[in-house]
């Protein structure tokens, strides 16, 4: 009697797209908190981004169940795990020596690093795309004085992110009408 093949359920990969979604609204509530915007409007503005995005991914990993396929599991478990642990001792360190100011350059070469074997192991060149705008994106920051320094490395990483998801989003998502469906005009 043949086993069944292990797959993850698709929630899995839902809480990934949404992690990911998170982590660019954070990013962007620092860069528009160092505009010194209205808090309503900051937040009416990430929301605005993120909840479309949101569907977006529920309905292609949960709805449709097409979420984005990973080629090489153990490079992409290896990358993840590497970030957070990176990520944990940057933070650590960074707090222990009086610096908390350069831990959102830390945390954009980190991420931004971390794309790049996520899309080989996804075989997703969005993935090492939105890389190297975050990578670029950081290392430009840091030529900047603040408030400039935030309000770029918050924003550009959080415009990344989004533009890699939306990138994702229209290229995994079916282009044709599926069998007994009718158009309403």
């Amino acid at each position: 009697m043949g086993s069944l093949p292990k797959q993850s359920p698709l929630w899995r990969y839902a809480l990934t797209d949404l992690g990911g979604l998170a982590f660019a609204a954070i990013w962007g509530m620092r860069g528009l908190a160092a505009l010194k915007w209205p808090l309503w409007l900051c937040i009416t503005l990430i929301v605005a981004i993120t909840l479309p995005l949101t569907w977006g991914f529920l309905s292609r990993d949960l709805r449709l169940g097409r979420p984005e396929i990973i080629v090489d599991h153990a490079l992409a478990k290896r990358a993840r795990r590497t970030r957070i642990i990176i990520l944990f001792v940057a933070g650590m360190t960074l707090s222990m020596t009086h610096r908390q100011d350069l831990m959102l350059v830390v945390a954009g070469f980190v991420i931004g690093a971390s794309y790049l074997p996520l899309g080989r192991a996804m075989k997703e060149p969005v993935h090492l795309l939105t890389g190297a705008l975050i990578l670029a994106i950081t290392a430009s920051s840091m030529l900047l004085t603040q408030p400039l320094h935030t309000i770029v490395a918050g924003l550009g990483t959080a415009l990344a992110f989004w533009l890699g998801a939306t990138l994702r989003l229209v290229r995994t998502l079916p282009t044709s009408v599926p069998d007994g469906a009718q158009i309403r005009s």
